[in-house]
């Protein structure tokens, strides 16, 4: 995965996205939140050969919306990007739904 990518698969997902956090709260009921979560590695004899990083995308929404992380899915999917997670927690103190995919 790399951010370039991260990018296109969440303009082409049309919602408010950020890096980390936004600055000033976004406008309407889903944005999205992504952060880079990992970087896998490939090393041997105390070198790195190659690392790609991975990332945690997680998905804001007032009521829990199934179409919206099914639309995700499909778009990683089309993009070939594996991913996991899907698991959803409400924020009672933010009152919305957050949806966490690991890619």
């Amino acid at each position: 995965m790399t951010y370039e990518l991260i990018t296109s698969i969440l303009d082409e997902l049309g919602l408010p996205y950020a890096y980390y956090q936004f600055k000033k709260p976004p406008e309407g009921n889903k944005y999205i939140a992504y952060f880079e979560s990992d970087k896998i590695r490939l090393m041997a004899d105390n070198v790195v050969y190659y690392f790609e990083p991975h990332f945690a995308i997680e998905l804001y929404t007032k009521d829990k919306d199934i179409a919206t992380e099914n639309r995700l899915i499909e778009l990683l999917k089309v993009n070939e990007v594996p991913w996991s997670g899907g698991e959803s927690n409400y924020i009672d103190s933010e009152k919305v739904y957050q949806t966490v995919f690991y890619v």
